[in-house]
């Protein structure tokens, strides 16, 4: 199954964005070598089995995301993996939130109010994020049953633990919380873009998660046809393969792993500072290109 020139355009990208590529391959094995460290992690502050599972597995996929973005990229399929990049600036935020040490919110430029009894702590957080997983669980559970897409038998039971979970955790969060999140349907309370700025990374909303919207809401489709007039008046459409898209997805991928890791790094203190040093302007220099390439074509 190939795409037209899909196989001269991968040997041209293998090519000319060797580097990158290298790059990318070097972030990812230190990603990995989170999974592989032969000693145990010395947590920055206290951390539960709960905190640690469920940090760890944001890491997991951020991992398995970026790979698949190389994937993408290396396959001429630069525009997909741009859509893919997106979805990891989700998971690089929620990285952020349940392991930078302190997280202050906010909404519309300002601080969003504390809530008494109920300080935003790396373990707090962790309850916030799996409240909101449970919450998101029990409303897809009740669709499916509605809709009888489990087996009669089982859904009262399905339902039962759905519900259970959901009530739980949402205790855990407190009623103020809960209203949070439910209004700003997200595990934060806040939007997307709120959390960045709570982050102070509204450069990687504005420059690559807002333009990249239209690839996964698929509100694109004039940049996936193009047309040539024929000798005889007539009109040529093609949808072929192109490197697109390639250099700035892996730039941008690269440098929301690294901010992963980096986070990952300083809260189970896995010792990683000397690596981090030599690939952060690795990784800076080709996302300061692709930025400046694309202020060029603005």
């Amino acid at each position: 199954m190939r795409l037209p020139g899909e196989e001269k355009l991968k040997a041209a990208i293998r090519r000319d964005y060797a580097l990158d590529f290298h790059v990318a391959s070097d972030l990812l094995n230190l990603g990995l070598r989170i999974f592989q460290h032969p000693e145990a992690p010395k947590p920055n502050g206290e951390m539960d089995n709960v905190e640690t599972w469920v940090s760890l597995g944001i890491v997991a996929k951020a991992l398995r995301q970026y790979r698949a973005i190389g994937a993408l990229a290396d396959a001429a399929l630069g525009d997909i993996a741009e859509a893919n990049s997106r979805m990891l600036v989700e998971t690089m935020f929620a990285a952020v939130f349940l392991m930078r040490p302190t997280v202050i919110l906010k909404k519309n430029g300002k601080p969003v109010p504390e809530v008494p009894g109920y300080p935003l702590t790396t373990a707090f957080r962790t309850r916030l994020y799996l409240a909101h997983d449970f919450a998101s669980t029990l409303k897809t559970v009740k669709a499916m049953v509605e809709h009888g897409q489990i087996d009669p038998t089982d859904a009262d039971a399905c339902l039962a633990i759905a519900e259970s979970q959901a009530k739980k955790s949402a205790g855990e969060i407190g009623p103020e919380w809960a209203r949070r999140q439910k209004d700003g349907r997200s595990f934060s309370g806040v939007s997307v873009f709120d959390l960045a700025d709570s982050f102070e990374m509204s450069f990687v909303y504005n420059y690559f998660y807002r333009p990249a919207s239209a690839r996964v809401h698929g509100t694109d489709a004039r940049g996936h046809i193009h047309c040539a007039e024929r000798g005889d008046g007539g009109i040529v459409f093609s949808a072929s393969s192109s490197d697109k898209g390639v250099a700035e997805s892996l730039a941008f991928a690269s440098l929301l792993v690294l901010q992963i890791i980096v986070v990952t790094n300083q809260r189970f203190g896995f010792g990683f500072d000397e690596e981090l040093s030599k690939l952060a302007p690795r990784v800076q220099e080709m996302t300061t290109r692709e930025v400046k390439r694309r202020v060029a074509r603005v």
